[in-house]
């Protein structure tokens, strides 16, 4: 199938170039902003779940057909799940996903989605040429549940969804131990990150809840081999970070059932994390971290015993989508160039991890700041710092120039280096 050359313009760059770029020093200690111990926080910029669910409808309405909002499936608490298609699953073109807030306290990946969908709903020649060539779906948040968790009667968004381990009721022993990214006593990181505060749910990572067996069923698997299911979760070599997910959650569920439905070529997951200087030469604060790889070994299913691996290619095209992602934000000295590798993670059990397993390419944007330490200082930036990438990598998607990137620059990126402590005046890192 021919490519139709598109040429990246202002058009696209306008996210980024009409933005207030916020330069850093490089000799700036601590290199902020961050939340105060006793300041107040506000989420009042952050949309609700109502407010989400009506803003998509609404640019379903304005989209006049480009756009078809279907429910994916429900949290634990009830709450809709929803992706966004611009186009089919079509295997004559290209497919990229995009999902964001799959931990509930990460929420600048949705409101950078919504933008995202503004922009391919306002169509012009370039919108309308990748959108020829490259289907698009988008699953703005993954946990709301946890964007909406409630502490001492107001909003405190947490990392984990709402749901209790219950072995009984899948006809385990009560004593069956739990997956091991269970967080069981409900609490999340207070206003630094040398605290904790007990909200009082419980729920598990989201994001280690993945299975690379895209057909596993929990309950099904437990109503045939509770034993076997009992001895898997009880034994600390095959529930741990390097094994797999147990998808009991509808959350994961629902997910690996738009993967499996659109069989994306790319998927690109947005989160958070703390605060990071890009270098011992260069004290600039981080704006993003990115990752292109989330196994470094193979995998073997311990319910199957079925072998997984990442192919050659796969693992080249989600190098070539990440260096892109890198090359989008290289824009003189400031914060948006302040770009570094996230460390080096072995997760077969994580959404990325258990979809690149299976063939497709994928990147991690991990923004800095979690909401407790960011509140929402630098939203306008660091949103920026999503989409422009996002929009890069569209754009050479459709013209087939995505596989003209030197996939060997991704070790050229700026490793992981030491992180800041925002408690620590001193930036002395932790």
């Amino acid at each position: 199938m021919k490519k139709t050359a598109i040429v990246l313009s202002t058009t696209l760059g306008l996210a980024l170039a009409t933005s207030s770029v916020v330069s850093a020093n490089p000799t700036t200690t601590p290199n902020g902003p961050w939340v105060q111990d006793e300041q107040n926080l506000s989420f009042s910029s952050f949309m609700t779940n109502e407010e989400l669910y009506s803003t998509l409808q609404k640019l379903e309405k304005a989209s006049h057909g480009k756009m078809v909002l279907d429910k994916a499936g429900e949290s634990n608490d009830g709450n809709a799940m929803y992706v966004a298609k611009y186009g089919d699953n079509s295997p004559d073109k290209k497919k990229l996903l995009v999902y964001t807030q799959i931990h509930g306290n990460e929420v600048l990946g949705t409101e950078a989605a919504m933008e995202i969908m503004q922009k391919l709903n306002s169509g012009g020649k370039e919108i309308n040429d990748i959108l020829d060539e490259v289907s698009i779906w988008i699953m703005p948040r993954i946990n709301p549940d946890g964007t909406m968790n409630q502490y001492e009667g107001e909003q405190y968004p947490a990392r984990y969804n709402h749901q209790t381990w219950d072995p009984e009721a899948l006809g385990l022993p009560s004593d069956t131990a739990a997956p091991w990214y269970y967080n069981a006593d409900g609490s999340e990181r207070g206003q630094n990150n040398n605290e904790r505060i007990v909200y009082g749910i419980p729920g598990y990572d989201l994001n280690r809840d993945f299975s690379p067996n895209y057909d596993f069923d929990l309950e099904e698997f437990a109503a045939e081999n509770p034993e076997e299911l009992a001895s898997i979760l009880n034994n600390p070599k095959t529930n741990n970070p390097s094994s797999t997910g147990f998808e009991v959650s509808p959350e994961a569920e629902a997910l690996t059932g738009v993967v499996a439905d659109f069989d994306p070529d790319v998927i690109i997951d947005v989160h958070h994390r703390g605060f990071n200087r890009l270098s011992e030469d260069d004290n600039r604060s981080v704006s993003i971290e990115v990752l292109g790889q989330f196994t470094t070994k193979p995998f073997t299913d311990p319910f199957t015993g079925q072998n997984y691996s990442i192919d050659d290619d796969v693992l080249t095209l989600s190098k070539q989508v990440t260096v892109a992602a890198y090359d989008a934000l290289q824009i003189g000295k400031s914060s948006f160039g302040a770009i570094q590798q996230y460390p080096q993670v072995n997760y077969p059990g994580s959404g990325l991890g258990a979809f690149q397993l299976n063939g497709a390419a994928t990147m991690l944007i991990e923004v800095k700041g979690q909401t407790q330490t960011l509140g929402q200082k630098q939203n306008g930036m660091l949103k920026q710092t999503v989409k422009a990438p996002i929009y890069d990598i569209l754009a050479k998607l459709a013209d087939g120039s995505i596989h003209d990137v030197d996939a060997s620059r991704y070790e050229d990126i700026p490793p992981y280096y030491g992180g800041i402590d925002p408690s620590d005046p001193k930036g002395t890192g932790f």
